[in-house]
């Protein structure tokens, strides 16, 4: 959302393919993906982005999509080659799920020229995990162009801050990798109120230190 407040046309596919949230998260809870006459899928249009996820071909969000293996590469196939984007878009984003597992293969093989933002939190453990992340990308020829540090920290109204999740995983990891960190985005009621209410924190609380860190790492990429 912050690339598009940026003048850019951005499509968003959700590849999370179990976890879907975006739908629920840009407030389009209810609504359907159609096909053209050519019988290519309609991207929705939401918070000014073009959108895709397995959320929207189901009439229950609660109801579990119990996919495997090829399923799921054949699900993220079908989503970049079967559906209608823009020809014009400047960013096609890919929400991927946690780990390194059939859909982040599947996406090497498709989009041989993608590149990689790899989000950890401040913690060791995330770190590591996220480090596996990034060295699957690396032995699959996508590039990691750089880390983003989420729940780094809490501050109060008073302004006493709190490093709830530990201090320091997302530099480190950066640092490791080589790569810059885009932004560090704070612990922030405002996105979880957003989130739930289908309106992001860059468009509702745009002046919220979260959303400006969102923002500032749009604009370095």
């Amino acid at each position: 959302v912050a690339l598009a407040q940026a003048g850019c046309r951005v499509g968003l596919l959700d590849a999370d393919i179990w976890g879907f949230s975006i739908p629920r998260m840009l407030g389009v809870t209810g609504r359907r993906l159609e096909a053209c006459p050519d019988r290519r899928i309609i991207p929705l249009e939401a918070g000014g982005l073009q959108l895709v996820s397995t959320g929207l071909l189901l009439d229950d969000e609660d109801r579990a999509l119990m996919w495997r293996g090829l399923m799921l590469s054949k699900a993220l196939e079908q989503f970049l080659r079967d559906v209608a984007w823009d020809p014009g878009l400047d960013y096609l984003v890919l929400d991927l799920p946690p780990g390194t597992g059939d859909v982040q293969m599947a996406l090497a093989r498709l989009l041989p020229q993608a590149e990689m933002v790899v989000v950890t939190t401040p913690q060791l453990a995330a770190q590591k995990v996220a480090a596996r992340v990034a060295d699957m990308a690396r032995r699959s020829y996508l590039p990691v162009v750089g880390v983003i540090e989420n729940m780094s920290g809490f501050t109060t109204e008073d302004g006493r801050h709190y490093a709830l999740f530990g201090e320091g995983g997302g530099r480190a990891l950066a640092d490791e990798l080589g790569v810059p960190l885009l932004a560090q985005v704070p612990l922030d009621p405002f996105v979880v109120e957003g989130g739930d209410a289908g309106r992001p924190v860059v468009i509702a609380h745009p002046k919220a230190p979260s959303a400006r860190a969102i923002a500032a790492a749009a604009a370095r990429l």
